[in-house]
Parts: structure tokens; C-alpha cells; sequence
């Protein structure tokens, strides 16, 4: 009865840590929807959770992965129920934990927290962002509240998932710790250091713009690639649109993909630490997906040129800011599904034993072939 007992019990505390943050989030949503919050600037752009670049997207990705991993590990074996806490105060903590993105939100809201979070974005970077970006404010009360939204996320989390499991939690639940903290940290670089004026990640659009350029000389488009050191520089691509006007598209580092190929390197190393594979396929596998992640944002910078081209401005921001990143999530979906069915299926013995079976074939083809060809001419020679 006993590691029954320890189940439900697990259960209940897993069951509640999941409603926690599903009701912050659908809270989220229900003011977002509703154009009621206190940052008059998420109400004018719209549903924030379209957005996949500087929006709440991935909050729904981060719920539906924790959702994910919660039901791969309700089973556990009796020693890990056993290590589970059993202290009343630490139960409490564990649930405060859980509930902070709630009681942020509900602050925020409803109870004037929202000039604090205003006023810390001030102290940290304020001057620097009013000093050198003509569009500080929005910085300031739009990418710094929605980075900070997703440090609460990321931060109340972890020490949850840490309380209620221990070590082995951060590890049974890796993926969602992965993919919740590497969007925070991606948004919070780019709001703290925004346009490229990060030079070591920036520099690393100026392949990916180059080959981009290459493609689009191949299609046949007209435009020009320039490149300027300065404090924001960045690879900057300028064509004439269909109405005429010239258009200048500039490329900074998350636009280049380096968040993509972050995010990328996480989720298949956590992947990877799941499995059992040798570490040469896991090398193989991680050298393709990368070059996969790579191409897949050369196409997106490409699609992004069509459309503004062709469409204009406003639809190529829509573009930018709700579509584009779902290449990316649509590939790293279909790529672990590539992998899971190799692995699952021995696709890649099959393959192997395959074109062995055939090597061996076209072999014994072969020597037939010589073997006769050898009795005719020593038929030949004997005439």
C-alpha cells in the first residue's frame, strides 16, 4: 500500500504544480486577449500570443512541454518516491514556488508592480537604450517587460521543479527547463543589447546574410549587400520594391538564426542525454541538424525578402514576427521525428544491410559475368 500510497500522493503535488502555471498562463491570455493590461503597449500590437519573436508563444510550447514530460515521469521507480519530500513546509514552499508567475501577473496588473518592472529596466540599462535608440520606450515598456515575464517564468520554475524533485527533477524535466530558460536568456540579450551591438553574436550573421545574397542572385533579384562597422552594425540587404520604393533589410544576429542554432544545440543535446545512442551517430545526427538549422534560416531571411518585396512592410513584419520562427519549430519537430524513427525502426541498419545485401549481389553479378566471359574466350582460343 505504501508506494501506492507515495504515488497518488506524487500525483497530487504534480497534478497541482501543473495547474499552477497553466492558470498563470491562461490568466495571461485572458487579459492579453482582452487588451486589459497594464502595459498599454501589449494592448495596441494584439494577441502576444501569436508571436513567436518577442512574444508568448513559447509560453504555450514551455506548458505543453511540461505537460509532455510531467506524464513521461508520473511513473517512477520506489526508491524515487521514497527520496520525494515529505515536510509539510517544504510542500508549501514548493507550491509558493509554482504560483509566483501568478501572483507576477496578478501584480503587475491589478497592483502597480508594473513601474517597478519599469523602474528596473531604468537602473539596469535606461540611460544606455535612451542615449543611443531612437525607439527607447519601446524597449523599455514593451521587450523589457515581456523578457522579465519570461525570467519569472523561467526562474520560479526551476526552483520548483528543484524543491519538489531534487537534482534528478532538473533532469527528468530538462527539456522544458531547456527551452523556457533559452528564450529567456535569448530575449533578455537582445532587449539588453538590442540591433547587434552584441559584435560576437552579430558577427555571426554576416555568413548567413552572404549566403542568403547568394540565393537571391541565383533567383535573379537585383539588390545590393553592404556591411558598415559601427556600434549597431549589421549585414544590411537594399532592393527596390514592387511599388518602386527602395528597401533596405537590415540582418541582426537573432534574424541570422544564432537563437535558432541555440536553441537547436539544447534541445538535441538534452535529446541526446535521453538516449542510448553510440557517439558517433549522436555527432552525425547533431552535424546534419545543425547544417538542417542553418539552411532552414538562409530560407527564412529569403522568404522575408519575397514578401517585403512583394507584399510590403506590414506583411513582412507579420511574417517576421509570427511565422518565421515556426520554420524553425516545424523543423526541429520533423527532424527528432527523423531521429526517433531511425532509432525506432533500425532504419539505419536496415539501410546498411541493405546496401551490403546489394554490394553482395552486384558481386556475385559480376563474377558470373567474368566467369562466363572467361569459358568463351578460352573456347575461342581452343578453336
Amino acid at each position: 500500500m505504501r508506494p501506492r500510497y507515495e504515488m497518488v500522493k506524487k500525483s497530487w503535488l504534480q497534478g497541482s504544480l501543473l495547474v499552477c502555471f497553466i492558470a498563470a498562463i491562461v490568466l495571461l491570455m485572458i487579459l492579453d486577449y482582452f487588451n486589459l493590461e497594464s502595459f498599454a503597449i501589449f494592448n495596441e500590437r494584439g494577441f502576444y500570443f501569436d508571436y513567436t519573436w518577442k512574444g508568448r508563444l513559447f509560453l504555450l510550447f514551455f506548458l505543453w512541454l511540461f505537460v509532455l514530460e510531467s506524464s513521461l515521469n508520473l511513473n517512477q521507480s520506489k526508491k524515487d518516491l521514497e527520496s520525494k519530500p515529505r515536510s509539510h513546509f517544504k510542500v508549501i514552499a514548493i507550491l509558493i514556488c509554482a504560483i509566483i508567475p501568478l501572483i507576477y501577473i496578478l501584480s503587475v496588473n491589478f497592483f502597480g508592480f508594473d513601474q517597478t518592472v519599469i523602474k528596473i529596466g531604468e537602473i539596469i540599462r535606461g540611460e544606455y537604450w535612451k542615449a543611443n535608440f531612437g525607439d527607447w520606450q519601446h524597449i523599455l515598456t514593451a521587450a523589457w517587460p515581456l523578457s522579465f515575464e519570461y525570467l519569472v517564468f523561467t526562474v520560479s520554475f526551476t526552483a520548483t521543479i528543484f524543491l519538489a524533485y531534487g537534482k534528478s527533477g532538473l533532469k527528468k524535466f530538462a527539456i522544458t527547463i531547456g527551452l523556457i530558460a533559452g528564450i529567456t536568456a535569448i530575449y533578455l540579450t537582445d532587449t539588453i543589447f538590442p540591433y547587434g551591438v552584441l559584435k560576437p553574436l552579430q558577427l555571426l550573421a554576416l555568413p548567413t546574410a552572404a549566403w542568403a545574397a547568394a540565393l537571391l542572385d541565383i533567383l535573379g533579384y537585383t539588390f545590393a549587400l553592404s556591411f558598415s562597422p559601427g556600434p549597431s552594425a549589421m549585414p544590411i540587404i537594399r532592393t527596390r520594391a514592387a511599388d518602386g520604393q527602395i528597401v533596405s533589410i537590415g540582418i541582426d544576429w537573432p534574424c541570422a538564426g544564432v537563437h535558432s542554432l541555440f536553441l537547436y544545440t539544447l534541445i538535441i543535446l538534452l535529446l541526446f542525454k535521453k538516449s542510448n545512442m553510440s557517439r558517433f551517430r549522436k555527432l552525425l545526427y547533431f552535424i546534419f541538424g545543425a547544417i538542417g538549422t542553418y539552411l532552414v534560416n538562409v530560407l527564412r531571411i529569403i522568404a522575408y525578402f519575397f514578401i517585403r518585396v512583394n507584399e510590403g512592410l506590414t506583411a513582412a513584419q507579420t511574417f517576421h514576427d509570427v511565422y518565421g520562427e515556426l520554420l524553425f519549430v516545424v523543423w526541429i519537430l520533423l527532424y527528432i521525428l527523423l531521429i526517433v524513427c531511425i532509432q525506432k525502426f533500425r532504419l539505419a541498419e536496415k539501410t546498411t544491410h541493405g546496401t551490403q545485401a546489394l554490394r553482395n549481389f552486384l558481386e556475385m553479378i559480376k563474377s558470373k559475368i567474368l566467369s562466363r566471359f572467361k569459358i568463351k574466350l578460352n573456347e575461342s582460343q581452343s578453336i
